[in-house]
């Protein structure tokens, strides 16, 4: 970006509140195929023999999607918000 492009940007988007539920929802989106990327692998790689129930899987998924992805998403969009109020 040129220095006149860089100096005509709205300079109050930067000091704009993030929206901590929605970014918790968004991050929850990649914790969630991480989850069933994990499964994949796990299903593929170990012992056929070893059957999980579905509800032990679906856990699995929904544990990384909070831990992973909505979890970590919330807390950065907090620190932000806490970091520009101060």
């Amino acid at each position: 970006m040129s220095l006149t492009l860089v100096s005509r940007l709205d300079q109050s988007t930067a000091s704009k509140k993030w929206d901590t539920e929605m970014l918790a929802y968004v991050g929850a989106l990649p914790g969630t195929a991480l989850g069933c990327m994990y499964e994949i692998y796990e299903a593929l790689s170990h012992d056929i023999s070893t059957i999980e129930s579905f509800a032990e899987i679906l856990g699995e998924i929904t544990a990384a999607a909070l831990i992973i992805g909505a979890a970590l998403f919330a807390a950065v969009s907090a620190i932000r918000n806490w970091r520009l109020a101060s």
